[in-house]
């Protein structure tokens, strides 16, 4: 659902920079109260493995249309909802970035939908949810249900920004229609791998979900030396398990277009789409390796630009919790 530039008009765009940037900027401070040695690399490692699985997308079994995960909702239930979503904004600085997939004008669009609409809407939906249903099977049940709700609410969102962009040529009836159509089927696919997930956590680290003491008490004891029970080693394992998502399923991703822009295709609206974008480095996912013709190296060069993504989200990751840790250890020490 990553929205191009020349879709929704510039004061659109505007206006959800300056809602983001807000969002954002407010994730940010509550995080640094509340960072715990635990939050930096289970945060890394969530943008990892949410970046890995946005470039897997999946077709729909009843019509020539892809998704993938937003992940908004599975962050937020496992690192808590400002976490979550700067590990959202994270994942799509690092796509358009290296990418370009999402526009700049629209990066502002892009982070209010599947950030701030997926990551705290959803989980404010999930946190409702549980509390009727406080046990762990309730709380898979919760998740799954906010995951759909979340690609449902930020396909919404995309119409109303459509329809605040002046489009008066274009049905905002099917337009709402058929992205909920799509976005229903692909938010099943979103619920399935956000159920999936938890509930492996669930059964071999439940102390890691958001909610538990141990996440949400600053610590003020040693880490304990032993490996196997670090949230390092968490962080490792899911690591590697993003970049073998990333170099291994990745190049063999649905080929169909995702469900925003089989719409646009659809309904005609893909020529507002802006012919020149703005490229920093890469114009898609693919590595250019010289021999792009032959099948081996163009899955290469999928693999290699997967691999590179997943690492920089992870990298960008640490670096935001080493700034944050100055603040949270001064703001413990008062």
């Amino acid at each position: 659902m990553h929205i191009a530039d020349g879709i929704i008009s510039p004061e659109v765009c505007a206006g959800m920079a300056v809602a983001s940037a807000g969002a954002v900027g407010f994730s940010l401070r509550q995080l640094k109260k509340n960072e715990t040695t635990k939050t930096i690399p289970l945060t890394g490692m969530m943008g990892a493995l949410v970046f890995a699985g946005q470039m897997v997308n999946f077709p729909l079994v009843v019509a020539p249309v892809s998704g993938h995960l937003l992940g908004g909702v599975l962050a937020s239930v496992i690192l808590g909802p400002w976490a979550g979503c700067l590990v959202v904004t994270l994942v799509l600085v690092v796509q358009w970035a290296l990418f370009a997939d999402g526009g700049m004008v629209a990066l502002g669009v892009n982070v209010f939908n599947m950030g701030v609409v997926g990551a705290l809407g959803g989980y404010a939906v999930y946190a409702g949810l549980r509390r009727w249903m406080p046990s762990p099977r309730g709380t898979i049940t919760s998740a799954i249900i906010a995951a759909w709700l979340s690609v449902l609410a930020a396909s919404t969102m995309f119409c109303l920004e459509f329809a605040l962009s002046g489009h008066r040529d274009y049905s905002l009836l099917n337009l709402f229609a058929l992205m909920t159509t799509f976005h229903s089927l692909i938010g099943l696919g979103e619920a399935l791998i956000t159920g999936f997930v938890l509930s492996v956590v669930l059964d071999q680290r439940p102390d890691l979900v958001y909610g538990q003491p141990s996440l949400d008490i600053m610590e003020t004891e040693p880490p304990r030396r032993s490996w196997q029970a670090t949230p390092l080693r968490t962080a490792v394992i899911g690591l590697m398990v993003a970049l073998a998502v990333a170099g291994f399923l990745a190049p063999f991703a649905s080929g169909y277009s995702d469900g925003l822009e089989a719409v646009a295709e659809k309904m005609g609206f893909d020529a507002q789409v802006d012919a020149d974008p703005q490229v920093l480095v890469l114009d898609e996912y693919q590595v250019p390796l010289g021999s792009e013709e032959s099948w081996f190296m163009s899955k290469l060069s999928v693999s290699i630009a997967g691999i590179g993504g997943t690492l920089a989200v992870f990298a960008m990751a640490l670096l935001l919790g080493r700034g944050l840790r100055p603040g949270a250890e001064a703001g413990h020490a008062t």
